[in-house]
């Protein structure tokens, strides 16, 4: 009963893959109602749902991006689709504030 198993670590080695993480978009969909909301997972993830104002917030991958919107379009409680623009948003904001001073400066002195 004391039976031992060796590890041979040189022959057992793993390869691993790199993580790559999908460039993911927000899609917010406007509907007519709210039970069309729960069709949208077909699409993505769905992040939030509005009830009052019914919309929903829709994260798809960037590649499927096109198809994925002509595939909403077809769907009859959608009223109006609009994509996320996250990406664009200038992220360093202590450059974006310096600019924006600039800016403000410059107005006040004409």
């Amino acid at each position: 009963m004391t039976d031992t198993i060796e590890m041979n670590t040189e022959n057992s080695e793993k390869n691993i893959r790199p993580l790559e993480v999908p460039e993911r978009i927000p899609i917010y969909v406007y509907s007519n109602s709210h039970k069309g909301s729960r069709q949208l997972t077909r699409f993505g993830d769905v992040n939030y749902t509005s009830q009052k104002a019914h919309y929903s917030v829709l994260y798809i991958n960037q590649e499927n991006l096109e198809a994925t919107l002509e595939e909403l379009k077809k769907l009859k409680f959608v009223k109006k689709i609009r994509v996320g623009h996250i990406k664009e948003l200038n992220k360093n904001f202590s450059e974006a504030f310096a600019q924006t001073n600039s800016e403000v400066k410059q107005e006040m002195e004409l």
